[in-house]
């Protein structure tokens, strides 16, 4: 039987990987909610009118 040995970065390189495709799924699950789309985009459009409450006076 051979052994194999891994190093302590190269394991965490894997989980800084798998970190990021979890985002990366998560993200194209929420492009494919057609509800969250339209709020999304409507909140962005906000942003771009600067319509918000600004936090510091609340």
């Amino acid at each position: 039987m051979e052994e194999i040995s891994i190093s302590k970065a190269a394991i965490l390189d894997l989980l800084r990987v798998k970190d990021e495709f979890d985002a990366i799924i998560e993200s194209i699950e929420l492009m494919g909610d057609s509800q969250f789309m339209v709020s999304y985009n409507k909140a962005k459009e906000q942003i771009k009118k600067r319509d918000f409450a600004d936090w510091n006076a609340l």
